[in-house]
């Protein structure tokens, strides 16, 4: 059996700048409400709860790992992430029936991250934000802007295409295999629960193609090069920055992962 070692755990910031706090705030952190109780939301709930910050979670279509937590104070449910004039009255109703005008906000989903950013202005007057504006953020959820801003800067990347239609990938010579992706994973059908199809020929990829379209807007979908090796040939940097700056930083590789093609959100890292 081949030995796996705990994830790195790394002491939050809980102290942020003054300009995220709510106007007229400029006080430590009061408590945190975590907007998933998923694995990725259990992570965040252990770490500022072994801090003694008190944490509150949102939980929704069963996820309960977060919300079982013994560091979870309070588990509350909420409407789904992609109906967001329903979730940002939850979220503004909250902050003012409980008591939480200051707490931060940490959101556990793409959905969750793309409304609080969408949104940021408006939810910044009632809760302290740990994720940037939608014109910031954006560059990198929308991996079209992401790959765009690769290639200004020279960095090497997967060859990628856009297509705009159907006809137009009919036309696309390339050497094959490729992968067909979305551009952002919004919301859960069976193109973004595998992250992304592999196909051998073009015939196989205009039939993908039909299939994904069903699933989300054909001007949100990728083709794109494959690179040799499975996990164990990819490694993933995460920092934490101020001003363009590293504060702190990890590297990642994934000795295991499963399924062994392209993995799920976070595995065996």
């Amino acid at each position: 059996m081949p030995q796996t070692t705990k994830p790195l755990m790394q002491r939050p910031i809980v102290n942020a700048p003054q300009s995220t706090l709510p106007s007229g705030r400029s006080d430590a952190c009061e408590g945190a409400l975590v907007t998933g109780a998923d694995y990725r939301g259990l992570g965040i709930v252990r770490s500022l709860g072994r801090q003694g910050i008190p944490v509150w979670v949102l939980k929704q279509d069963g996820q309960l790992l977060g919300a079982a937590s013994r560091y979870a104070c309070r588990s509350l449910a909420c409407p789904p992430w992609e109906d967001d004039r329903k979730q940002l009255d939850f979220l503004l109703d909250l902050s003012i029936r409980e008591g939480l005008t200051g707490w931060a906000l940490f959101p556990t989903s793409d959905e969750a991250v793309t409304l609080i950013a969408r949104h940021h202005q408006l939810l910044a007057e009632s809760y302290r934000l740990t994720t940037l504006p939608w014109d910031v953020l954006s560059w990198g959820c929308d991996k079209r802007l992401l790959y765009r801003l690769a290639q200004d800067l020279g960095v090497d990347q997967p060859w990628t295409f856009c297509p705009r239609n159907r006809e137009e990938l009919a036309l696309l010579e390339c050497p094959f295999p490729v992968i067909l992706k979305p551009a952002m994973r919004l919301g859960f059908n069976g193109l973004n629960r595998d992250k992304a199809w592999r196909v051998e020929n073009r015939a196989s990829l205009l039939a993908r193609y039909d299939e994904a379209c069903k699933l989300v807007a054909p001007e949100m979908l990728m083709v794109q090069e494959v690179l040799p090796g499975w996990g164990e040939s990819q490694f993933s940097y995460a920092a934490l920055c101020r001003d363009g700056c590293p504060l702190a930083s990890i590297v990642a590789r994934r000795t295991r992962q499963f399924p062994m093609d392209f993995g799920r959100f976070s595995t065996y890292v």
